[in-house]
């Protein structure tokens, strides 16, 4: 059985009294006190805890990463990426006779020599420009041409925080509750 022990005064004078004894009103008069404290308590860890950050814009950083110009068929390759994303702009020009230029750029895995995609397949003078995301790697480009001068460049695009602040953590982000703020 338990036992509680109260101090009745400053004779140090203990009285003794089984649970059994108290009554419902007294339990609660006994915990009383601690209501305040632990509503204080609560309000200050509501307080504490950190504001959801907003998601910060990323802006396209492009590099070099080289450019090609030639006539006729060639490779060009051994390029590493650690994006795989790109802008390839293409050009064509000294159609010679008329009318009969050809030009097509193949990107592909330099690893296996898989054709990833055609950047361009056009006839006679031109330009153009393409947007690739094909994963880190590293690849190369096969040039088939006839009778026209090429060039073309490649940039790599990475993403970029706009003012330079740390990235949006979703999960160090407080959940939302529909409707409330």
């Amino acid at each position: 059985m338990l036992i509680h022990r109260e101090l009745l005064d400053q004779g140090q004078v203990w009285r003794i009294k089984r649970n059994s004894d108290l009554t419902p009103r007294t339990q609660d008069a006994e915990f009383q006190h601690l209501v305040p404290i632990l509503l204080f308590a609560a309000i200050l860890a509501g307080g504490c805890t950190p504001k959801a950050s907003q998601p910060q814009p990323i802006v396209a950083v492009t590099r070099p990463v080289g450019s090609w110009q030639g006539h006729g068929t060639a490779t060009v390759g051994d390029i590493p990426s650690e994006t795989g994303r790109f802008r390839i702009v293409w050009q064509t020009s000294n159609e010679s006779p008329a009318g009969t230029g050809t030009f097509k750029l193949t990107l592909r895995s330099a690893v296996s020599g898989r054709t990833l995609g055609i950047v361009a397949d056009h006839k006679g003078v031109g330009t153009g420009s393409v947007e690739y995301d094909e994963g880190p790697r590293t690849y190369d480009f096969l040039v088939e041409s006839a009778n026209v001068d090429w060039s073309f460049k490649v940039e790599e695009t990475s993403g970029a925080y706009a003012n330079g602040s740390p990235p949006f953590d979703p999960a160090r982000a407080k959940p939302s509750v529909p409707g409330k703020r």
